[in-house]
């Protein structure tokens, strides 16, 4: 990147000023950049002579930021990233095809992508991706709008104008720390995730419930199944990221509606803790169903179909607390 004059001081070398608000010391910035001190020190003085206000206060040890300095390092940082926005959506506008805009959730995305995207990386070594971790109800707008190419989760019913593939069914359970007593004592080593025990709603009932936030997109299947079985907490817990609320009931704060994929997810924890007892009721769902989306003709669709048969065998085969 190359602006000339002054403002290409100002682009070109951020990172000699972030290395010494790093360091607070211009010989360690100098060695970090691999470049001489005096040179760092040059640039320095060149460009505080040209903004007419000094960086940094180099006549204390160690080197100290002043607020200028702090102000003129948000704003390039700011500047630095707009500009890194602005050239990744002009290579969007004029090569579509060879970007991929992903959406999915927070807890899916962040177990998901680690495993599918080396092998889809692999495939397509040219293709960039965006990823878009935003609340499952958005993303049927999201998909119409031309935000994502593709849209993975339990993902609601108005997307019925777009392509739709099925993978899988997630199990559903309440979970909750065996001092509850949702199971006898005798009975407990007769359940377990693969085996839930069927318990009568009372049992639930005026106990403390971590639920998920109305901005998840499990909230809608809790609020049914609390309604339907006149289930009433004595206090809640809101979280917006289930994993969290996992690790919530383990701790034993509350009952947990949780899905097979968050299940999944904590798999070592699961082993290693024998005091969860796994539960569902007569009158529930017992799974919901995952699905990945996107618009019948987006010029995309080889990457779209190759990237959900990378999840179908190489994750969900995989996986134990799910229906495939």
């Amino acid at each position: 990147m190359s602006h000339g004059g002054f403002e290409g001081m100002m682009y070109e070398k951020l990172d000699y000023v972030l290395a010494v608000a790093e360091e607070l010391n211009l010989t360690r910035a100098a060695k970090k950049l691999y470049i001489s001190q005096p040179t760092l020190t040059l640039y320095l003085n060149r460009l505080e002579g040209e903004l007419g206000v000094r960086l940094f206060d180099r006549s204390k040890v160690p080197v100290r930021l002043t607020e200028a300095g702090s102000y003129y390092i948000e704003k390039m940082k700011a500047i630095s990233s707009a500009e890194q926005t602005l050239k990744n959506d002009i290579r969007l506008i004029a090569k579509p095809e060879q970007t991929l805009l992903i959406g999915i959730g927070q807890v899916r995305g962040h177990h998901w992508l680690p495993r599918i995207l080396p092998q889809f990386c692999s495939l397509y070594p040219h293709v960039n991706i965006q990823v878009l971790q935003s609340p499952e109800e958005q993303m049927a707008e999201a998909l119409r709008n031309g935000e994502i190419d593709v849209a993975f989760g339990v993902l609601p019913a108005s997307i019925s104008d777009l392509t739709a593939a099925d993978l899988m069914l997630e199990k559903l359970y309440f979970v909750a720390h065996r001092k509850f007593g949702l199971i006898p004592h005798g009975e407990r080593e007769r359940y377990c995730a693969q085996n839930p025990c069927l318990i009568q709603p009372e049992t639930l009932n005026h106990l403390p419930f971590i639920c998920p936030r109305v901005s998840n997109g499990l909230y809608g299947s809790y609020e049914k199944i609390m309604e339907q079985n006149h289930i009433q907490p004595s206090r809640t817990i809101a979280v917006s990221n289930l994993n969290t609320g996992f690790q919530l009931a383990m701790a034993g704060l509350g009952v947990q509606l949780l899905s097979g994929s968050i299940l999944q997810m904590n798999e070592a924890q699961l082993a290693k803790n024998s005091d969860l007892d796994f539960c569902i009721l007569e009158h529930m769902p017992v799974s919901r169903k995952c699905t990945a989306a996107y618009a019948p003709d987006n010029i995309k669709k080889e990457l779209i179909e190759a990237l959900i048969q990378i999840i179908r065998e190489d994750l969900l085969s995989q996986c134990q607390f799910i229906i495939v």
